[in-house]
């Protein structure tokens, strides 16, 4: 293979769009002119078992420019765009004004636009960027699933953008305290249980003097640490005086809180963290909400890392109509070598069967997400 050659995977390439490179077999023989349109994903398989190279530098600039070019559509981008967004979060808390009620808006958009435009690149987007501030990651990454769910029940387009705004906002009320919070490993003082159980008065406070007049945006925020048997707060509302979409948000919330990386707390695997959930429903959550949440995000949700039968390790990449069958694309081989290019698995079949959900941080991820997703994972 020539030095200069980079094999690529099966994202890479897209039906009925021209290739963006000439492309090679491993000898460095042309295969395929810039230009030639795959017609079929069965002929994209069959070129990848046989092996496809292109130049590693002419490889890099698709890369970036789908990554920043004008209108490019990557799923990625706006979720990097919110968070870096949210990083302005506390300047705006010390004088609120409509600045804070417009930023959130625009945060809101850009979630929506990442979910509509691959929902499973979101979804993964949670688990496979969990570097920075837990604060700025929670409000987003609850705010993905926030969308994910609203989506899936066919909210009006006006109440699931106050969803999503609630969900990024609904921790303002200790928002400049909450990463020091996860620093703590022992019991909680009474005045900070105190303060904890008075966050979502304060923040929709808040929010009333940054002159945020949505409704409903107010009182999910007032509502999302409610629980169905009432034993939430700060009212202690029960059942169907809990508005819908307090109730997605505080699904959300406990899942992301969960799975999530955050100062010295323990990590809990995603299909765990889906299991005390189904367990709790009933009590804390509506049943009917937490059957839906594990329908629409699956067992083993998209960026999640999981074992095989056959030994190697990958990624979740795409949900399936079976909620435990997931696409995986694995990354590392069963002899704990790293894959040349991810390989697409299906795991209903019995060699690719799911044995297990694993650490990330054991197998030196996060990883690439382009290769795995294609351009519309361009940038992460």
């Amino acid at each position: 293979m020539p030095a200069n050659h980079q094999r690529i995977a099966e994202a890479h390439l897209v039906v009925g769009e021209p290739l963006p490179w000439d492309v090679y077999d491993q000898q460095g023989h042309l295969l395929l002119r810039k230009g030639f349109v795959l017609e079929s994903d069965a002929q994209i398989e069959r070129l990848i078992d046989t092996g496809l190279y292109v130049d590693r530098d002419e490889l890099a600039a698709t890369e970036k420019a789908a990554s920043e070019g004008e209108g490019a559509q990557s799923a990625v981008m706006p979720l990097l765009q919110a968070r870096e967004k949210l990083e302005t979060m506390p300047q705006l808390l010390k004088s609120p004004t409509p600045q804070l009620n417009e930023t959130i808006g625009d945060i809101a958009k850009l979630i929506q636009r990442a979910c509509q435009i691959n929902t499973d690149i979101a979804l993964a987007f949670i688990q496979q960027r969990q570097k920075g501030s837990y604060a700025v990651r929670h409000h987003a990454d609850c705010a993905i699933l926030a969308c994910v769910l609203g989506r899936s029940m066919k909210l009006a387009e006006p109440d699931l953008h106050s969803l999503l705004c609630a969900a990024l906002t609904m921790n303002l009320g200790m928002i400049e305290v909450q990463d020091k919070l996860n620093t703590i490993t022992g019991e909680l003082a009474p005045a900070v249980k105190t303060a904890i159980r008075g966050h979502p008065r304060k923040g929709r406070d808040i929010l009333h003097l940054a002159t945020v007049a949505d409704d409903l945006w107010l009182e999910i925020v007032m509502q999302h640490h409610e629980a169905e048997d009432g034993s939430g707060y700060p009212v202690g509302l029960k059942g169907d005086q809990i508005t819908l979409c307090a109730k997605l948000l505080n699904i959300a919330d406990r899942y992301c809180a969960r799975i999530s990386v955050r100062g010295e707390r323990a990590v809990a695997l995603p299909n765990a963290v889906l299991r005390d959930i189904l367990l709790e429903s009933g009590h804390a959550i509506a049943p009917e909400i937490a059957a839906h949440f594990i329908k629409i995000i699956g067992i083993y949700p998209p960026g999640t890392m999981v074992r095989l039968a056959n030994g190697e390790i990958g990624v979740v990449s795409k949900r399936s109509d079976n909620t435990a069958t997931p696409w995986v694309h694995s990354v590392i081989g069963p002899f704990g070598v790293d894959l040349e290019f991810p390989i697409r698995r299906k795991t209903s079949e019995a060699l690719y069967t799911i044995r297990e959900a694993v650490d990330s941080r054991k197998y030196r991820m996060p990883f690439r997400m382009y290769p795995v997703w294609g351009k519309e994972a361009a940038g992460g």
